[in-house]
């Protein structure tokens, strides 16, 4: 059986009703048992003064005080036969002469004592019965009055009211169990509407939930949900984008390889076929580096690839990076030199970061004429790091510097071969790293591009992102 939310709201509502019924019931019960042995008391001890007052009275006017036990024969007057004549089997009561003589009982009386006590309250036992017993005397101690009621008359109310408590329950829980799940189905219906809203919903369709009158208790569900949707639209956009730009740039190098390799097929000498398959080698190399390009943009994702944030020293990654790009700077004779010291820590992927250097020192060397300079340097400036890349190339006219980092944006009369998406990847890490990105004319005439990173003096906060503050 699948889990139920009804089924287990009923199961938690349902006891906690009933619990909480039980125990306003039980407190009322006893509430109510004390207010009425309390009450009961009250009324003992006031019958007994009562029956003390009358029978003193009384024996004094027929002159039984004098009589000893042994002796009495006088007659009971009438009027405290006509009170022996109140109490029902419920209640008894003494009259006691000197504690010695019994000068009259109720009927349901013993003939001994039913208190212990001078006076006062006691709880006794009377033929196997439990009773209530007050005891007072008179002034002069002569005459006592013990009054007792049974503890059935203390029961009785409290389990009046126990049958009051108890039997609506049961009739009632079945009802309540009915008007709870009534009720829960009602307060879940926005569930029903919700799930009945994605149902109709398309494959493709992605967007957000409309929170605009979803109840507070669901908010952190449909918050997910357009949280999971919006990762979702993001993977889907990427992937898309990347068949788009894959289909976009590997048509022309595919046909150019196509074009290369029907030639050496068709060369009539091995000149010419070394010739056509030497180029063939040249675009699988670009579209290689084409396709890895593709690949590095796809997965600079904050929320899919863009992990492992650390502080780390650029300068040491700047060596690192500028020794893998030597051979390329070596082949066209251009001198490519590293200024700074160690020490400028700053928080990032290095990894990303990495790729961010490779791809503007790589895009320095290639518009970079032959016997040309490329310059990397690493500077501070209170609490920004700038790594910056400047050569000696033809440079970008200002009017276009706020294009060249659009996708597949290459400037025209450039001869170097590439796909214009280097700097398009740059961008794309300088975003998920909140960096800031400058450009300007180097002092060699050609283009500096300086990076602006948050310098990190403090480990403690290494593996967390700021913005970099503009110098």
């Amino acid at each position: 059986m699948s889990p139920s939310i009804r089924r287990r709201l009923l199961s938690v509502l349902l006891p906690t009703i009933i619990g909480a019924w039980l125990i306003t019931g039980a407190i009322s019960y006893f509430d109510t048992k004390q207010n009425i042995a309390d009450m009961l008391d009250y009324q003992l001890a006031q019958s007994g003064k009562l029956l003390l007052a009358m029978s003193s009275h009384e024996l004094i006017e027929q002159r039984l005080l004098g009589d000893t036990p042994g002796n009495r024969t006088e007659v009971i007057p009438t009027e405290l036969w006509q009170l022996s004549e109140i109490a029902d089997n419920q209640m008894a009561f003494q009259v006691w002469v000197n504690d010695e003589l019994l000068a009259l009982r109720s009927r349901n009386a013993p003939l001994s004592h039913m208190s212990n006590k001078t006076q006062g309250f006691e709880n006794t036992s009377i033929a196997n019965q439990a009773w209530r017993v007050y005891r007072v005397q008179s002034d002069d101690q002569i005459i006592s009055v013990e009054i007792a009621a049974s503890n059935s008359m203390q029961n009785h109310i409290p389990n009046n009211l126990i049958n009051a408590i108890v039997f609506p329950l049961l009739i009632c829980t079945p009802l309540l169990a009915i008007f709870i799940w009534f009720g829960i189905d009602q307060s879940l219906l926005p569930f029903k509407k919700i799930a009945a809203r994605l149902s109709q919903r398309k494959t493709i369709d992605l967007t957000a939930i409309d929170e605009s009158h979803i109840p507070t208790e669901i908010l952190p569900l449909t918050s997910s949900v357009n949280h999971l949707f919006a990762q979702m639209k993001t993977a889907f956009d990427t992937e898309r984008r990347f068949t788009a730009d894959a289909a976009h740039e590997l048509r022309t190098p595919l046909a150019a390889l196509k074009t290369h390799a029907e030639i050496a097929l068709k060369a009539d000498n091995a000149t010419e076929q070394r010739q056509a398959l030497s180029k063939v080698v040249q675009g699988v190399n670009r579209a290689t580096r084409l396709v890895e390009q593709l690949l590095t943009l796809a997965r600079l994702d904050p929320d899919t690839g863009f992990k492992n944030i650390r502080r780390f020293d650029l300068f040491i990654l700047a060596e690192d990076i500028l020794s893998t790009q030597a051979l390329l700077a070596i082949d066209k004779n251009i001198e490519i030199s590293l200024t700074g010291t160690r020490g400028k820590f700053v928080a990032g992927n290095s990894d990303a970061i990495g790729i961010l250097m490779r791809n503007l020192i790589d895009n320095a060397i290639r518009y970079t004429p032959k016997g040309g300079e490329v310059e990397v340097s690493i500077t501070r400036k209170e609490n920004t790091i700038i790594w910056s890349v400047a050569d000696s190339g033809p440079g970008i006219p200002e009017e276009e510097r706020s294009k060249i980092f659009n996708r597949f944006y290459r400037s025209l009369g450039t001869k170097e071969s590439g796909s214009g998406l280097g700097l398009s990847i740059v961008t794309r890490i300088a975003d998920l790293h909140y960096l800031s990105i400058q450009l300007a004319t180097s002092k060699m005439g050609g283009l500096q591009i300086d990076v602006l990173f948050a310098a990190r003096d403090d480990n403690s906060t290494g593996s967390i992102l700021e913005p970099a503050k503009p110098v």
